[in-house]
């Protein structure tokens, strides 16, 4: 059984978050402790945790998050909505996907190309949006 601060740590997800969360019924099975009332996660808890984290890094609205975990909790006469969802959202990350893809070559350019210019194989800094509006003002 874990804490707050525990799965907080493990997860790498604020203590204040989790604890929102929870509020909000994403974590349908956290307990409490019989002294304090604190919350207390088991391993299976955490698996809805890292499901949560999976689906907001997408995106995903706590809203549609917590109708995904309501069909959960209710078995397996939902498994057609919640496969629905899933093909959905992994469409939604998919195209996250090839953007942050297409930032990394953009990026991967520039590294190759300030490289060059560090090592004096290319001569001027032309990508420089300085440089740009110089060669502008020179041109008028």
């Amino acid at each position: 059984m874990y804490t707050v601060q525990q799965v907080s740590k493990m997860m790498n997800i604020s203590a204040h978050t989790l604890r929102y969360y929870d509020n909000e019924g994403l974590f349908p099975f956290v307990s409490r402790s019989a002294g304090s009332g604190a919350r207390v996660f088991s391993d299976d808890d955490l698996q809805w945790v890292y499901t949560v984290q999976c689906f907001r890094m997408t995106d995903m609205p706590l809203a549609d998050i917590k109708h995904y975990i309501d069909l959960c909790v209710k078995g397996d006469e939902t498994i057609a909505e919640r496969y629905e969802i899933i093909k959905k959202q992994s469409g939604i990350a998919s195209k996250e996907l090839d953007i942050m893809q297409e930032r990394v070559k953009m990026l991967e350019k520039k590294v190759d190309y300030y490289k060059a210019l560090l090592d004096g194989t290319e001569g001027e800094d032309y990508w420089n949006p300085i440089y740009l509006k110089l060669m502008r003002c020179l041109a008028d």
